[in-house]
């Protein structure tokens, strides 16, 4: 054999050498739980997850991991807190069951509540538990396209304390989608909330959108919008603790006309037709290709501003 055809066929054998591992993961990757089987990347190239009111807005991949948050939210001097502001931390979880579908828990944490109102006592407490499912009916990973529907239920697990723990529980059904154009990242949701009991509790819509754009691979600026319109309002039954009173309902107090946006469904009357848009601007930091940071400014941006002055959100995802 002459020294040519030697290093022809040292090529073509180590070029099947390097074919087998991929073939073997292929074969290995489990059709459940891919992510704990093989080397799986359920978020496209480029996209990073949102920021801001994670309670609501639900980016459309189907990953698995874990998202830490933590939220300081400033209440208007002009809302029946009078000032003030509350703090919350939580943890999101979401797991791969399969390429196209994911459970997902959405909600929990807990709440700190200090209103400038000093009739108001300062309050604290667990928030309500969020879960359900997401599926990615369309899944273009070669156009960088996907379309995610979902379904979750609220249940009023949460402490009255901060606002939350009553009616019978509230389904979120929702659908985001994800697009891609050149180093753009655009992500758009849209989601309902409809309460079980919708006497005690009022009935929404709201929208989500995204923008990043890939400067570099460890620095992506962030603008996200995100909108709230109250097709019903509750009875406005949601008590407060008034010092030298106990607990009195939102109603009988004659503080009616706000709501709790993301975070609680206050009930409240007077919200209907009512809507409430937020801008925010920030940044996200992937340290490693499964490890990222991210934090927003958020504001309102319509002349209702509820109980939303201004707000800070931040967050540390680890994801697979």
């Amino acid at each position: 054999m002459t020294p040519r055809s030697c290093i022809s066929l040292s090529l073509m054998l180590i070029g099947l050498l390097q074919a087998v591992p991929a073939f073997a993961i292929t074969e290995e990757c489990p059709t459940w739980f891919p992510d704990f089987g093989c080397d799986r990347s359920g978020r496209f190239d480029g996209f990073v997850a949102p920021i801001t009111q994670p309670y609501l807005f639900e980016d459309p991949f189907i990953t698995t991991g874990v998202q830490t948050v933590g939220i300081w939210h400033d209440y208007p001097d002009d809302s029946a807190f009078m000032g003030g502001h509350a703090w919350v931390v939580a943890a999101q979880a979401r797991i791969a069951l399969t390429d196209r579908l994911a459970l997902i828990a959405t909600k929990d944490g807990y709440m700190w509540s200090k209103p400038g109102n000093k009739a108001i006592d300062n309050e604290d407490g667990f928030t309500n538990v969020a879960l359900g499912f997401k599926y990615a009916l369309v899944n273009l990973r070669e156009k960088n396209f996907i379309l995610t529907p979902r379904l979750v239920i609220e249940a009023p697990t949460g402490s009255e304390d901060v606002y939350t723990g009553t009616g019978d529980g509230i389904a979120l059904p929702g659908v985001s989608g994800a697009w891609r154009t050149d180093k753009l990242n655009i992500i758009g949701d849209f989601g309902f909330q409809v309460p079980f009991n919708r006497h005690k509790q009022s009935t929404s819509f709201d929208y989500h959108l995204h923008l990043s754009y890939s400067i570099c691979d460890f620095f992506l600026p962030v603008f996200e919008l995100n909108g709230q319109h109250f097709m019903d309002s509750g009875n406005g039954s949601v008590k407060l603790d008034v010092r030298g009173a106990g607990k009195i309902s939102l109603a009988d107090l004659g503080l009616t006309g706000f709501e709790g946006n993301d975070v609680t469904n206050l009930g409240n009357k007077g919200v209907a037709r009512h809507d409430i848009v937020t801008v925010a601007f920030g940044a996200r930091i992937p340290v490693t290709r499964h490890l990222s940071f991210g934090a927003a400014y958020e504001f309102p941006v319509t002349h209702r501003e509820d109980i939303f002055n201004q707000r800070v959100t931040w967050n540390a995802l680890l994801e697979f």
